[in-house]
């Protein structure tokens, strides 16, 4: 984090009190919810403070703005699809729940791209994914730059419910694409 990011931090981000979390986390609830509803420029400050119940005063401490709730919303969701020590699971496994998890919320992918909370989003992901990727690879040559590129196939296969207006995704029709790339690398 630059100096200029910290300074710009709000004063509750990382608080432990018990009631700062549970108000970010009405807060998060009240930004996933309206993400699955409308497109995110189409929010405001004033729409997620009043679907939590709390003031603009109070979202300020937790959020610098609209954007970095949105991100910091979607992002909380993502990281309960993957356990603190995904080493014990079938990478696999991480990224069907992550496959499904974006069937599921087609909506919020459509509502969610493109706008400036997209990024950090993306990042977040990438972050959760690339552990489950290096694993599937790491008994290869060059297993970091095949992680890498495993992590981008399986982020192009799932921005299909951002990008499919009209179009069903499901659960098995991601699983199944996804599943069609890792069963390459899969092979002796």
């Amino acid at each position: 984090m630059s100096t200029n990011e910290a300074l710009r931090a709000p004063a509750r981000t990382d608080s432990a009190d018990p009631r700062a979390a549970r108000v970010r986390d009405q807060l998060r609830r009240a930004a996933f919810d309206l993400i699955e509803e409308r497109r995110v420029e189409r929010i405001s400050v004033s729409d997620i403070t009043q679907r939590a119940g709390v003031s603009r005063q109070v979202f300020y401490q937790h959020f610098r703005d609209r954007d970095d709730a949105v991100a910091q919303a979607v992002a909380a969701f993502f990281r309960e699809l993957v356990p603190d020590d995904d080493e014990a699971e079938d990478p696999r496994a991480v990224i069907h729940r992550l496959c499904d998890f974006a069937a599921r919320h087609a909506a919020l992918y459509r509502n969610l791209y493109p706008s400036a909370a997209s990024q950090q989003t993306a990042n977040a992901y990438r972050d959760l994914l690339h552990p489950a990727c290096f694993r599937l690879v790491e008994h290869l040559p060059e297993p970091a730059t095949l992680a890498d590129f495993v992590l981008g196939g399986i982020i192009e296969v799932l921005r299909l419910p951002a990008e499919a207006s009209g179009v069903p995704v499901t659960a098995e029709s991601l699983r199944r694409r996804v599943d069609a790339c890792l069963d390459v690398i899969s092979r002796p």
